[in-house]
Parts: C-alpha cells; structure tokens; sequence
C-alpha cells in the first residue's frame, strides 16, 4: 500500500493530529522525506487540521463520554497537539457546553444520595478524576440541592 492511499485509509477511521498521523507512517516505515510531503499537501487540502481536530474531539469527548476539560487536555497533549491549540480548543468548547449541566447529568444518572457525605465524596473524587475541576463539581453539586 502506498503512503497516500495508507494515510488515507487511517483518516477515514478517524480525524487525527499532525503527530498521530506521523507516527503511524513512520511505524508503518514510510521514508521522512514522504511523510513531511504528504503532511504538507494533507494540510493544504484540509486533510490534517489539529485546531478542527481539538475543538471536535473536545466537544466529543466532553458532551458523548461526559469528560471533563482536564481529561480531555490530557488526551489531546497525548495525541500530540500543542498547548495552545487544545487551551483554545476547550475554551471554545466551554463556551458553547454547560459544564454544570454535564455534571449534573452524571450525578442524576449515578443516583446518589447528595445528603450521605460518603456517597458525595465518593462521587467528587469520580468526577475529579473525569477530569472536572473542583469549583465545576462543587457549583453542579451545590445547584442540585437548591432544586
């Protein structure tokens, strides 16, 4: 299989950021010279865009899987994307998500009782470790037991 039809053939799986897709060609054993010309013409065409790539793979990851921002810089610095290509990404997620709303989705659905201390703290701890910050959790959690 050639490069072009090989990278073709991942993106079609998925969207992917410049470093992934090098990665995987260079794994694959394509030579540099063949990877960086086709990053290049992939990017020109529109291919290969990490700000599309980070703002989509955040609203995914935040809205379907119930992520939260951390999480979801994590994974994106892991895949490869700059610093400041996911900070905006998120950003721009942020603005158009209600975090609170997606907290609160996942403290309905996990049926706890907000009253057992135990049960609460438990569910604080789940959710740091989705990736939601404390001020975000502690504002979901506070707005329930207003309702």
């Amino acid at each position: 299989m050639d490069i072009k039809n090989y990278a073709l053939k991942l993106l079609k799986y998925r969207a992917r950021s410049e470093k992934e897709l090098r990665s995987k060609l260079e794994s694959k054993g394509f030579k540099k010279e063949e990877i960086e010309e086709l990053i290049l013409e992939f990017k020109e065409k529109g291919f290969i865009d990490d700000e599309k790539f980070s703002y989509l793979f955040a609203y995914d990851k935040l809205t379907l899987q119930k992520k939260g921002p951390k999480f979801i810089e994590w994974e994106l610095l892991k895949l490869g994307v700059d610093r400041q290509v996911v900070e905006k990404a998120i950003f721009r997620v942020l603005q158009e998500v209600d975090e609170e709303k997606i907290i609160k989705e996942i403290v309905i659905r996990e049926k706890i009782d907000l009253k057992n201390s135990k049960e609460k703290r438990k569910l604080y701890l789940k959710l740091l470790r989705r990736g939601f910050n404390h001020y975000s959790i502690e504002s979901a959690i506070e707005s329930l037991f207003d309702n």
